[in-house]
């Protein structure tokens, strides 16, 4: 399914603009924040920038009783990221009226799994070196125009109201693995033909968002996932490897 989220560079480069500032200014779990929410809705309408984890993926799963792949198949839809070149999931909204699919009547269908995106909701989230070469998460504050600024957060708190706390931990295991991957991918997909690329993205998406146990705990799965995915683009890359060498062979 052809993805919408935008590509106009100017765009990405001002948003990622607008992140480093943020990030300038970082929260960490006992920092406060003032944030009331009016249930307005407003951030539930007209998104096409909410990007799903297997962590995600599998919290709605559970919510709902269905399959990983369910989520998948009837709430997203799979892109190839320009720069990354790994396969992403984003939530896919209404065509009719750009809501998310989980907005009825006003208040979301699964409050207590939603996506962490959308309960982290104004804070955002990333992992960055802390000066001394160990990643460290943290947490800003995004500039929203909705809500109250009448009640006082912590970090920690707003997170455990979501049940957020073991997301942090899923976080950033697959923020690695999402790097390693895409140094991975990046390797060798160009120079596969297009019906191939086709191919092995989609074993890729099944390997790393769908082939989950949500009954069982995620992160040992996360790790089998990536390790099937890493024997898979490895024995690509030597194939390819051996194919060039013939050449030279011939000529």
């Amino acid at each position: 399914m052809k993805a919408r989220i935008p590509d106009n560079k100017s765009w990405a480069e001002e948003r990622m603009e607008e992140i480093q500032k943020l990030m300038e200014h970082p929260l960490y779990a006992d920092d406060k924040f003032s944030f009331r929410c009016k249930q307005c809705g407003g951030c539930c309408r007209d998104r096409n920038d909410i990007l799903l984890s297997p962590f995600d993926i599998c919290r709605i799963a559970k919510q709902l009783d269905i399959l990983p792949g369910e989520v998948i198949y009837n709430y997203g839809y799979v892109y190839v990221g320009q720069m990354s070149k790994i396969p992403l999931v984003s939530l896919k909204m209404r065509a009719d009226t750009n809501e998310c699919p989980f907005l009825i009547d006003g208040r979301c269908k699964i409050q207590s799994g939603k996506p962490a995106v959308c309960a982290l909701f104004p804070l955002g989230r990333f992992a960055a070196n802390d000066g001394e070469n160990d990643a460290k998460i943290s947490y800003i504050l995004q500039p929203v125009d909705c809500g109250a600024k009448d009640e006082e957060h912590t970090v920690r708190e707003w997170m455990r109201g979501f049940n957020l706390e073991e997301s942090e931990e899923f976080f950033f295991i697959w923020q690695d693995k999402a790097i390693k991957l895409s140094e991975c991918m990046k390797k060798i997909i160009d120079d596969l033909p297009p019906r191939i690329q086709e191919m092995l993205i989609n074993q890729i998406t099944h390997f790393i968002y769908a082939s989950y146990d949500v009954e069982k705990p995620l992160q040992p799965q996360l790790e089998k996932n990536y390790s099937n995915c890493e024997q898979l683009l490895t024995g690509i890359e030597n194939t390819i490897s051996e194919f060039l060498k013939e050449e030279v062979k011939d000529e």
